[in-house]
């Protein structure tokens, strides 16, 4: 890894700012990352959670029955599969770190070949960590052995899981805001001569099938549109902490040190060759005069 290629400038910072570094990422390479989430979240969205809804309403199950939880179980399946759709956007950022990002399809055709890969510590052992966002990094790019991932995960989020644990809860709540209030804004557009029931609350007791369908499809948009911050945000935070462990801030200053004297050599070996150069083509002449003023006096 060359740390004289990076596209970001990394510097030590606290982990607020390296989560502000995080944001300013994700809005400069939101449009890869969003395609890449997608194409990886899309397939388990339709066939879990909207096509077990669907077969729910399809079978019209009443409420009592316990086939009345197939689309929430579809629902719970996708939400806990959300790892596996985030760890292509972590490999593509490593790639744009170094400004060499591969195309987005070949990132989601990746994705797919390492479905597989960490499966196993990401939806069972550490499903429910907090600290996901600056785990994934770990495991995509340095790809550690099982004995070596704990203690360096440890290290590494030594001092910042407060930080990420709030990180983690706002762009929970984002999500949740985003689709309730999106939700309830397009009902409100609906005349009310075209409820059924008196009140906006009485109407949401009894949820005709498309509101169900809408708020699956706004749950879905949601989320796509705050993962690349949510994986931004940790990838900023890995960055800076092997900044700090590693001292690339100063192996970085000690290289531009050793650039401007190499730089300041060249051109002081150039000064003297033109000065040199300059010499030679005006001691000619200056011999030539020389040697005709003596003649004249002779």
């Amino acid at each position: 890894m060359n740390i004289e290629q990076m596209s970001v400038a990394i510097r030590p910072m606290t982990t607020m700012q390296a989560v502000d570094l995080g944001v300013m990422m994700a809005r400069y390479w939101f449009l890869p990352l969003w395609k890449i989430w997608v194409g990886m979240a899309l397939p388990f969205f339709i066939v879990f959670y909207l096509g077990m809804t669907l077969l729910q309403i399809f079978l019209s199950v009443p409420t009592d029955d316990s086939w009345a939880l197939l689309g929430s179980l579809g629902g719970i399946l996708f939400w806990w599969l959300k790892p596996i759709y985030e760890k292509p956007m972590v490999s593509w950022l490593g790639y744009a770190l170094f400004s060499n990002p591969p195309s987005v399809k070949s990132s989601i055709k990746q994705g797919w070949c390492e479905i597989k890969k960490h499966a196993f510590t990401l939806l069972v052992r550490r499903r429910f960590s907090f600290n996901r966002q600056l785990m994934l990094p770990i495991l995509m790019l340095e790809n550690p052995e099982k004995s070596q991932f704990k203690p360096r995960f440890s290290l590494l989020a030594q001092g910042q899981s407060s930080t990420l644990t709030w990180h983690t809860l706002v762009m929970v709540n984002i999500e949740m805001i985003f689709t309730l209030g999106m939700l309830i804004f397009l009902l409100n557009l609906i005349p009310t001569t075209l409820m059924s029931a008196e009140t906006f609350f009485t109407y949401l007791e009894v949820i005709p099938t498309w509101v169900e369908i809408l708020w699956i499809t706004l749950y879905f948009l949601a989320i796509s549109l705050v993962a690349p911050f949510f994986i931004a945000g940790g990838f900023a935070v890995y960055l800076t902490k092997r900044c700090l462990l590693e001292g690339w801030d100063v192996e970085l200053t000690f290289k531009q040190l050793r650039q401007r004297y190499v730089e300041s050599q060249q051109s002081i070996l150039l000064i003297d060759a033109n000065l040199s150069g300059a010499v030679s083509k005006a001691n000619p002449a200056h011999l030539h005069s020389s040697n005709n003023e003596n003649g004249e006096s002779s």
